[in-house]
């Protein structure tokens, strides 16, 4: 579905304009024709009206819809609660047809009819199934290489199946799939599944509101996520607003927090300020910061290695175990070594040292399915490690005598001569030094 209504809901145009803003850049950016129709209504919100009066929830919810399919058109909202109460109404009134017919007779004296037969799409869901993650990772033009993300889905856009059924509802893939196709690692946190609790608020309940974002919260740091991404404005105000009510009284959280949408335009090349981030009541400028710092890291480790093959290294550790030295030196983690590079701390990792306990045998190159290996990596970590001056002073005095000699030893003449073997030719240690020295002026 790259034609549709797009269905904004109340929350986002009236409190969060600047998603509306960087979800109307996604579409433009990934090539969708977009339509606004006139007539729309709140979907409606299931607490706040179903609560007072099912019809009332099911005939509004119907009459939006309705508006969808005289258009000729499918639906995609970026709200959770909108989709849910759309889903929901379809659901139901795919099998009340007294029901459907009865609304049907009302929406009669607008001139609108309600079959159903329309496509009903939340706008992760239509980022995952209709654009696809690879597709949407070829658009990316700045990555957001080494930032570590939490992804929230939030309780409207899973559940309750079978209305709602696009990705499993208690342990779904397909945000983080789309996060880690924007070039970030995906933190996995405890309460990832836990709902953001923000309909308390509406019942008047705050300080269970306030319980249930302080939870998330603090997990997602304790994870050492530098953002929270949602896909849903109530999820957001709940994280975003009420994280900053929680700063305000002076309680230890600090979690940007993200819709998809903008972090997909970030990652397309758009600026913070043309979509609005800073309109976040939670500043954003910790992660833009650590994110521009990542990409500097990155250039420069791309100045040495294959960047996406130590990404994939990374993700991998299948050989985790297999490595001789770490089976008698615990202290040496070569997969530790790899995360180290790509968090960039390569000068502390050439300082440190560990990297000379790799004995370059090969065993890792051997049985990585990818053949990949990681004794690659540590042959070029020495090489800059002794660039730098920061090698074993073995292995310099080492290369010194080869310099001068073209061996790395002498040999022992009265133990030949013991054994009746004769002198050996003369060496071409000169010739080599000057090959090298030459080369080197």
């Amino acid at each position: 579905m790259r034609e549709f209504a797009v269905f904004w809901g109340c929350t986002i145009p009236a409190r969060f304009p600047f998603i509306e803003k960087s979800t109307r850049v996604v579409f433009d950016d990934l090539g969708a024709t977009v339509h606004e129709l006139a007539g729309h209504t709140c979907c409606p919100e299931g607490t706040l009206v179903k609560a007072n009066d099912e019809d009332a929830f099911y005939t509004a919810a119907a009459r939006n819809l309705a508006i969808v399919e005289k258009a000729g058109l499918g639906v995609v909202t970026p709200c959770n609660g909108c989709y849910s109460t759309f889903k929901e109404a379809a659901s139901h009134l795919a099998s009340d047809w007294r029901g459907r017919g009865r609304i049907n007779g009302r929406l009669a004296a607008e001139d609108l009819f309600y079959s159903g037969d329309l496509e009903i799409m939340h706008f992760a869901e239509w980022l995952a199934d209709t654009v696809g993650a690879g597709s949407l990772g070829a658009r990316v033009t700045k990555p957001l290489w080494g930032m570590r993300v939490a992804v929230h889905y939030g309780c409207h856009l899973l559940r309750p199946q079978p209305a709602v059924r696009w990705d499993d509802p208690l342990n779904p893939t397909k945000v983080e799939e789309l996060v880690s196709a924007l070039g970030a690692q995906v933190v996995d946190y405890t309460t990832k599944m836990q709902c953001c609790g923000g309909a308390l608020d509406r019942v008047g309940e705050r300080e269970g509101s306030l319980a249930f974002a302080r939870h998330k919260l603090h997990d997602v740091q304790e994870e050492g996520a530098d953002a929270l991404v949602v896909v849903c404005p109530s999820c957001f105000q709940q994280f975003d607003l009420n994280q900053a009510a929680l700063q305000r009284a002076n309680e230890d959280v600090h979690v940007p927090v993200f819709y998809l949408s903008e972090l997909i335009a970030l990652a397309m090349g758009h600026s913070p300020d043309e979509i609005g981030l800073d309109g976040h009541r939670v500043p954003t400028d910790s992660f833009i910061s650590k994110w521009e710092a990542r990409a500097g890291d990155r250039k420069r480790l791309a100045e040495h290695f294959d960047v996406s093959l130590l990404v994939k290294c990374d993700s991998c550790q299948a050989c985790k175990d297999d490595c001789p030295v770490c089976k008698i030196d615990p202290t040496f983690q070569p997969n530790d070594i790899i995360a180290a590079l790509l968090a960039g701390r390569l000068d502390e990792v050439l300082a440190e040292g560990q990297l000379w306990k790799c004995l370059e045998c090969y065993t890792c190159q051997e049985m990585c399915h990818s053949r990949i290996g990681m004794a690659g990596v540590f042959r070029q970590l020495k090489e800059l490690a002794m660039e730098r001056g920061a090698g074993p002073e073995s292995v310099a005095v080492a290369y010194g005598e080869f310099l001068k000699t073209g061996a790395l030893g002498k040999p022992r003449e009265s133990a030949r001569k013991k054994l009746g073997l004769g002198p050996l030719p003369e060496g071409g240690g000169d010739a080599v030094a000057r090959l090298l020295t030459a080369e080197k002026e």
